[in-house]
């Protein structure tokens, strides 16, 4: 049930070749570069239709892999192979598509040599921000491109790619999609440590979205719940409660993660049920939030098993019940 959640939110690094063109200035060669200014001019735009066709194509694929993410939410357990295969096509699709958008994109590095093939200079990693400033001059789609190639690696599942295409998406321009992303990737791999970093950049590049700072770090304890990390996963949710008191489903999560850490002992011939403190107010404050919502019968019968198991179990009377 977690990790859809986790997937709902959500919208191998081989190293490529990197060609370039080292034109001689005129100064060294005493010659004109070849071509002449339209024959460039030609050129530049016929790439940017290019880049603007494969832009495209890549959104559809994206748009397509998001719909079907919908459907397996509700579609029946037959439904679901072939969707998540047409799934997985169009996430590859659209990696095919924003991949070529990078290689027909030409960028002058800071010795002034034309890159043919950006997709291997961003896996190499950018040289420093101040040449990820000059890129971004030359070409304003970069970030874009990158953010949703790293959000179709992500649907993949390959983590490790997609967190090379945001981490430099974010260098480019920082935005809130790109760290939310970037957030859930890094806990995908167990990096929580920058996973929560990333978060709290959300409201550093956009100081209103504290809120979307806290669903941030809400699928970083889904991810940690998942991976049975209980105690990071409280850790987190109770900060997530803290910046968005009114975040029901947070409090429920949190919860759910409290009470899979009830723990046991004896006394007086019973079993007494240990409730971790805030169990109990974690659920009532998700029904107050949501007392009709989708969880709502769910808490209630938390509750009232956590009531009968706090009052404790006769051992005496199993004992009995056995003979």
């Amino acid at each position: 049930m977690y990790r859809s959640l986790v997937e709902a939110g959500r919208l191998g690094l081989l190293f490529a070749l990197l060609s370039v063109l080292t034109p001689r200035a005129a100064s060294e060669t005493g010659q004109q570069a070849p071509g002449t200014e339209t024959e460039k001019k030609e050129q530049t735009k016929n790439s940017s239709n290019l880049i603007k066709t494969h832009f495209v194509n890549g959104n559809q694929a994206m748009q397509g892999a998001k719909a079907i993410r919908q459907q397996l939410q509700t579609a029946a357990n037959a439904q679901k192979p072939a969707l998540l295969a047409k799934m997985k096509a169009d996430y590859q699709a659209a990696i095919t598509e924003y991949e070529q958008a990078l290689e027909d994109t030409r960028v002058n590095d800071a010795n002034g040599v034309r890159v043919i093939g950006l997709i291997g200079v961003i896996r190499n990693g950018l040289v420093s921000q101040e040449k990820a400033v000059e890129m971004l001059v030359q070409n304003k789609d970069l970030p874009v491109i990158l953010s949703n190639l790293g959000m179709a690696y992500g649907g993949l599942g390959e983590y490790q790619e997609a967190i090379t295409m945001l981490q430099q998406a974010a260098i480019l321009q920082p935005a809130a999609p790109t760290y939310w992303e970037l957030a859930t990737d890094l806990a995908e791999v167990g990096r929580i440590e920058e996973a929560t970093a990333a978060c709290d950049k959300i409201s550093i590049v956009d100081a209103p979205a504290k809120n979307v700072s806290a669903s941030c770090k809400k699928n970083i304890a889904i991810v940690l719940v998942n991976e049975g990390k209980l105690a990071e996963a409280i850790a987190t949710l109770q900060q997530v409660t803290q910046l968005n008191p009114q975040d029901a489903l947070a409090w429920k999560l949190l919860g759910d993660a409290l009470s899979s850490t009830v723990t046991t002992k004896p006394a007086d011939g019973k079993i007494l049920y240990v409730i971790p403190a805030g169990t109990i107010e974690a659920y009532e404050k998700y029904l107050q939030l949501e007392p009709t919502g989708a969880y709502a019968k769910q808490v209630h019968e938390a509750l009232e098993e956590l009531v009968r198991l706090a009052k404790g179990v006769s051992t005496r009377t199993e004992e009995k019940e056995k003979n």
